[in-house]
């Protein structure tokens, strides 16, 4: 017996109710909570972009045009266009089986660390040698700051020479421009753009996602990434 193949709008639906079961079973949330208020508070805990709520924000409008439309033969008359039901399955299916930061990135070279005893000049020999820029600071089995590129730089331009100078000396200046945001390991790559595309209060955005066990700052860290990072995992999600 030959099934009639799904409408367009049958599609659209079905992405869209699975969506929101999925939002509504991750935030806990009850009936009387709205779809508006699930994508919002998703996007805060990591569990969406902000990009992705804005769009699914767009498809409840979308949702509620269909849902409200006139019905033939139980089906309604309203069909969205093949490209936007095409849009919403690819992100039902991103939400269901999202891809890791760390399966963008990678965890196959160890972090380059420092603690706050060490000189300014090996960071700057790690730079040359790593190319990387930005480097958390431990001690105690825990971060404490983040060295920068431009924090050496804001140093120096106070008169400062790098000579013995510790690694702690140079943080005093980069404590309130330099800061890292800590994600456990199964964060996905959408909560780590979200990350590191939002402000502190201060208004400064993170140059650093730092990836630990279970995203605590007394933990060793797995893998960091940084806004050089935003396409590829823009990209994966």
């Amino acid at each position: 017996m030959n099934h009639p193949t799904p409408t367009r709008a049958v599609e659209f639906l079905a992405a869209f109710n699975t969506i929101e079961a999925f939002l509504r079973e991750q935030l806990g949330a009850k009936k009387s909570d709205s779809f508006k208020w699930m994508t919002t508070q998703a996007a805060h805990r990591g569990i969406l972009s902000r990009e992705q709520a804005d769009d699914l924000k767009e498809y409840a409008e979308l949702r509620n045009a269909i849902s409200h439309s006139e019905y033939r033969d139980f089906k309604p008359i309203a069909e969205p266009l093949r490209e936007t039901v095409d849009n919403i399955a690819h992100l039902r299916d991103s939400l269901l089986r999202p891809t890791l930061a760390l399966e963008v990135v990678g965890q196959g070279g160890k972090v380059v660390t420092f603690s706050p005893d060490d000189r300014v000049r090996d960071a700057l020999a790690a730079i040359r040698e790593t190319g990387h820029t930005q480097f958390p600071i431990y001690e105690g089995g825990a971060c404490v700051g983040l060295l920068t590129a431009n924090s050496i730089v804001r140093w120096v331009a106070e008169g400062d020479t790098v000579g013995t100078t510790t690694i702690d000396a140079a943080l005093e200046l980069s404590g309130r421009h330099d800061q890292a945001v800590f994600l456990p390991r199964t964060a996905t790559a959408a909560a780590a753009v979200d990350a590191l595309s939002t402000p502190f209060e201060s208004g400064a955005r993170p140059r650093l996602v730092i990836i630990t066990e279970h995203g605590r700052a007394d933990q060793r860290p797995i893998a960091v990434l940084g806004p050089t990072d935003i396409p590829a995992l823009t990209q994966a999600i």
